[in-house]
């Protein structure tokens, strides 16, 4: 197995040019009212967030929302994103030391990782759940210009019971209480997928609601009862769990917006940033 896992959407979903990427993520903090980077408004509370995981022209502006939240003594970041394509396993650690992007190599806290795998008998390491996958990779390059010094556990999820994502929301709860420096969990997650726009609207209302009321129990049944698209549901249920643990007090909706806000079209993509803060 490599060492290092090498960019896979680099050149789609962001550009792969380094001075390209800069300039596109500083043009999505600059397009957002909270001002452009350098101009951050840290919330020193923050503990969790979800965030969208589109290509940038389409969801990089709403992402930004919550990365200008970031305090930059953030020293480590779970990171749960969604395994589209149900590659290998349904709850995959890296496999890998480090993960590349165009702006240099980040390193997996393989202490936070062993610890995690010691204590979910489920979870596993495995490439085939990451290699090809976006949801965590988009998130890299915005965490590299937010915050100064970390290394991150990524865990690809796709079809976990309400007991299993109970389960892991309590294994990082512990393990990142049992290890010092300011910790971040955060869920990888789009909404509703090719609706229109009215009905977009009020179908991820419908989940947002339920993230804001920090509730992943109803989160799970709202979306599988009104048959919501949101495909980050199982990552924001786990953040959400943790959240709890660490004692959630007060969820933000920064943003809610879709992809026909940047391109007129008639079917659509739901985005939405929200930061919690404990």
């Amino acid at each position: 197995m490599e060492k290092i896992k090498p960019p896979a959407v680099a050149g789609s979903f962001y550009p792969d040019d380094v001075d390209e990427l800069v300039r596109v993520l500083d043009g999505c903090f600059i397009s957002h009212p909270l001002g452009p980077l350098g101009a951050k408004s840290p919330l020193p509370a923050l503990i969790a967030g979800m965030v969208p995981h589109a290509g940038y022209i389409y969801s990089g502006p709403c992402a930004a929302h919550f990365y200008s939240c970031l305090d930059a003594n953030i020293r480590r970041v779970v990171l749960l994103g969604v395994n589209h394509r149900s590659r290998g396993s349904r709850a995959a650690l890296s496999p890998w030391d480090t993960w590349r992007t165009p702006l240099g190599d980040i390193q997996v806290d393989r202490e936070l990782t062993e610890m995690l795998a010691s204590k979910v008998p489920w979870i596993t390491y495995d490439s085939a759940a990451h290699e090809n996958e976006h949801s965590i990779e988009v998130q890299l390059p915005f965490l590299q210009r937010t915050a100064e010094a970390f290394t991150f556990v990524p865990i690809s999820l796709s079809h976990l019971s309400s007991e299993e994502c109970v389960e892991l929301g309590g294994a990082i709860f512990n393990v990142l209480q049992a290890t010092p420096g300011k910790s971040l969990i955060i869920a990888s997650s789009d909404l509703s997928h090719y609706l229109p726009p009215p009905q977009t609207e009020k179908l991820d209302h419908l989940a947002l609601d339920q993230v804001l009321n920090l509730n992943p129990t109803k989160l799970i049944n709202v979306v599988t009862q009104n048959s919501i698209t949101m495909c980050g549901v199982i990552p924001a249920a786990v953040m959400l769990y943790t959240a709890n643990a660490f004692g959630a007090k007060q969820p933000r909706l920064l943003k809610h917006c879709h992809s026909g806000d940047v391109t007129p079209m008639r079917e659509v993509v739901g985005y939405a940033s929200i930061a919690i803060e404990g």
